[in-house]
C-alpha cells in the first residue's frame, strides 16, 4: 500500500508541476489517469485486507471515475468555453486529489495496525 500512495503522489505533483506548461499537464494527466485506474485496480483486489471507511473511500473514488468517463459521451465542451477549463483540468485533478487521499488514509491505517500489534 505505500508504495501504491508514493506512487500516486509523485505521479499527482509532477502533473502539477507539468501544467506550467498547460500542454505538458494535459499530457501528464492523461498518464496519471492510467497509473491511477491500474492503482485503484490494485487495490480492488486488496479488497477483504481493507477496513470499511477504506471501502467507501474506494467505492466513492470508482462513483466518481465512473460517472467523469459516462460523461465523456453526454458532454464535450469547445475549446473557448470555461467549462472546458473545468471539465478536462479542475475535475480529473480533484478526482485524483481524492484518490492521493483515499491512497494515504489506507497507508496510515496500516501503519497504525501494524504499530498497535507489536
Amino acid at each position: 500500500m505505500k508504495t501504491t500512495h508514493l506512487i500516486n503522489k509523485w505521479s499527482f505533483i509532477i502533473t502539477l508541476l507539468l501544467y506550467t506548461t498547460i500542454y505538458g499537464g494535459l499530457l501528464a494527466q492523461i498518464a496519471l489517469g492510467g497509473i491511477q485506474i491500474i492503482c485503484g485496480i490494485v487495490l480492488l483486489f486488496q479488497w477483504k485486507k481493507l477496513t470499511n471507511q477504506s471501502r467507501m473511500h474506494i467505492s466513492l473514488y470508482w462513483t466518481l471515475v465512473l460517472l467523469y468517463g459516462i460523461s465523456w459521451f453526454l458532454f464535450q465542451p469547445s475549446f473557448n468555453d470555461f467549462f472546458f477549463f473545468v471539465y478536462y483540468i479542475i475535475i480529473p485533478m480533484s478526482i485524483a486529489g481524492y484518490f492521493i487521499y483515499v491512497t494515504y488514509q489506507i497507508k496510515k491505517m496500516k501503519h497504525e495496525f501494524q504499530l498497535s500489534n507489536i
